[in-house]
């Protein structure tokens, strides 16, 4: 008898002749053959229909060791066509398995860090009541998606040799704390407020403009965001953060706020600390004690932070600097050669959990989180050895160190007391404006569900009226409305990059609100509505005084940086004729002088500057340092300029009060 086999999908087996001795009497049964190559591990599996009768099989009757022979022969068959039948399909299914498993976890773990990087971002931080809950979904995502990453990453014996102990302890920790949450917002917010300086040259020569231009375009954005606190106001702690978003703050707010939105555009720079105080005067060579030297290519610029200017090449004269001289001005000084070089960085961004997060970052959420010193803990060209190749002889990056200001900053306050808590409560809480509030129907809130209002007289729902008033004003959420947040959010959107004209709106519609001094009431008598107002309690107007005036000014600065000169100078005039105490009045008249210099206008320039009450003047070197700058000719009062501008500014007065008024409700 021939039969073919074919098993497995195994084709083209030989054919063997069954001898004809083995037949076998009995039911049709199926007959393991055998193997054809046990050594290759190739069990070929033959099928063989074996028609019988009553024939002896080996000496044995049909249907006895004949059907248990057949039936063993049937079991191992069947154990060997699934051992060798399962070899490819289910194999492949594994792998399949394995792969979607593998992406649905990388899908899983881009969605959570996606979802921590939108709760740090500057806006929803801003109104974050609980920042320990970003903390920890933060670290969940560490933990769960990048936890054999940042154990294998260990800060290198170079870099550790530039830290301090305490921040080489919170540069080591393994997981994120809050002050990394902070930095990691501010990261965000300067990546936005470098990035719109980046772009604010006109349109028209934009391809022209050069870095150089664009990191002093970028200083001068942060000085106009960072006015000098008047000598008087007391310094609380806080981070850069809280000194842009009030506009007020320190040099030390002005280098760090620099510092930190050049690293965002991958600049490096340094702080020279110059070995003595130098002779004061206005200067910045002989008389400054602090300049940022930043490193474009193989160049060097140098800024002044409280000059609030670049340092002027030989070939610029301008009151206005435009073209920043190079190191190379401080040769041959020994105040400037004998220089203290510092890096300026938020203690976490020696970090290697940052350079873990830095890397996971979707490209729309980039941002530069990690700086890398000296080498040996990632393979990021460090930080001296780009130094090295600019800051040359008599400098050595040898004795570059790390400055300490962010990390005492940050120390201050974490442990600030109540009374300075309560100090920057109360300093910001103009930013709460404007308070929610619609006119209030006294009648709706009578609270006896037995009485009928329409069955009362009117002396009686008087009466009524009255007691429900009182308990009004002692719940002021209701009377006086909630706090909206608005101003703190554009505030925050402002200082993040957003210079658009909807933000101008925005502002207006702020200033609009915060601008109503009364509450309206609604009261029933004799089955009619009238209308009653209650004056808004001191407090609120002077919560509201402020923010009406920083709206205004910071319409100002959205219009200086959309390159609106005219209106923003006019602005600037009517923000102070209508607040003249506020906090911002000494920097809208420099940034109106600076306007009036690009323009052409040194004459009333040098008027406006030489009007500055210079006592307490927090920023009296840099007016000294304008007017030294203008033509002599420029620094003598003109009447006929003086009466001009009076006229101009009072025109203005009246569009923008009239603006107000038109403003949609």
């Amino acid at each position: 008898m021939n039969y073919d086999a074919t098993v497995c999908g195994v084709a083209d087996l030989p054919r063997r002749e069954l001898p004809a001795e083995s037949a076998v009497s009995g039911d049709a049964v199926w007959k393991n053959f055998g193997s054809e190559d046990l050594t290759g591990n190739l069990m070929t599996c033959t099928r063989e229909l074996i028609q019988t009768k009553d024939a002896p099989f080996m000496g044995n009757p049909a249907g006895t060791f004949a059907t248990r022979f057949i039936t063993a022969q049937m079991t191992l068959a069947a154990v060997l066509l699934l051992a060798g039948c399962s070899d490819s399909t289910p194999k492949g299914r594994s792998e399949t398995v394995a792969s979607d498993r593998k992406q649905q976890a990388q899908d899983d773990c881009r969605d959570r860090l996606r979802a921590a990087v939108l709760r740090f971002s500057p806006i929803p931080f801003s109104t974050q009541t609980r920042p320990e809950d970003v903390v920890n979904s933060i670290n969940s995502w560490i933990v769960e998606c990048a936890r054999e990453q940042a154990a294998s990453l260990k800060i290198s014996d170079a870099n550790a040799a530039l830290l301090s102990d305490d921040m080489l302890r919170t540069a080591g920790a393994p997981r994120f704390s809050r002050n990394d949450v902070e930095y990691l917002r501010d990261c965000l917010m300067f990546r936005g407020l470098s990035g719109a300086a980046w772009t604010m040259t006109q349109p028209d020569s934009v391809e022209s403009a050069t870095d150089a231009s664009r990191v002093t375009d970028l200083f001068r954005t942060i000085i106009r965001s960072l006015a000098l606190s008047p000598a008087a106001q007391e310094t609380l702690p806080t981070g850069v953060y809280e000194s842009l978003l009030s506009g007020t703050g320190s040099v030390d707010d002005r280098i760090w706020a620099f510092a930190e939105a050049l690293r965002q555009r991958q600049i490096d720079c340094v702080l020279l600390q110059a070995a003595d105080e130098g002779d004061a005067t206005a200067d910045p060579v002989t008389g400054s004690t602090r300049l940022i030297c930043v490193v474009v290519g193989d160049s060097t610029l140098l800024f002044d932070p409280e000059l609030g200017t670049p340092v002027p090449a030989m070939e610029d004269t301008s009151a206005v600097v435009t073209t920043p001289a190079s190191l190379a001005v401080l040769r041959g000084h020994s105040r400037w050669e004998q220089a203290e070089i510092q890096i300026v960085a938020h203690p976490s961004a020696f970090a290697p959990r940052m350079l873990v997060l830095q890397e996971r970052l979707e490209a729309s959420d980039a941002a530069v989180l990690y700086e890398e010193l000296a080498g040996g803990t990632s393979e990021i060209r460090p930080l001296l050895e780009r130094l090295g190749d600019a800051v040359t002889a008599p400098w050595s990056t040898d004795k570059i160190s790390i400055w300490a200001v962010p990390e005492q900053r940050i120390t201050a306050a974490a442990t600030r007391t109540e009374s300075q808590d309560q100090a920057y409560a109360d300093r910001m809480l103009s930013m709460q404006s404007p308070f929610e509030r619609e006119r209030i129907d006294i009648s709706r809130y009578i609270n006896d569900p037995s009485i009928d209002p329409s069955q009362l007289s009117d002396e009686q729902l008087g009466e009524l009226q009255n007691e429900a008033l009182n308990e009004m004003l002692q719940n002021s959420d209701t009377l006086y409305g909630k706090p909206s947040g608005r101003l703190l959010k554009a505030r925050v959107s402002q200082i993040s990059g957003n210079f658009e004209l909807g933000m101008i709106q925005e502002l207006q519609q702020i200033h609009l609100l915060c601008s109503r001094k009364e509450i309206e009431l609604i009261f029933q008598q004799s089955g009619q509505k009238l209308v009653g107002r209650l004056p808004l309690p001191e407090k609120i107007l002077s919560v509201q005084l402020s923010a009406l005036g920083d709206t205004l000014f910071w319409t100002a600065l959205t219009q200086v940086f959309r390159g609106d000169a005219g209106t923003a100078i006019q602005t600037m005039r009517n923000y102070r004729r209508r607040y003249p105490d506020e906090k911002m009045v000494l920097a809208s008249m420099l940034i109106e002088a600076e306007l009036l210099i690009s323009l052409g206008n040194a004459d009333q320039a040098a008027t406006l500057l030489n009007g500055i009450d210079s006592v307490g003047a927090a920023e009296q070197r840099r007016i000294d340092w304008m007017l030294t700058r203008l033509p002599a000719t420029a620094a003598v009062d003109d009447p006929a300029t003086n009466a001009a501008e009076t006229e101009a500014a009072a025109e203005t007065d009246a569009a923008s009060d009239q603006s107000d008024v038109d403003q949609p409700q």
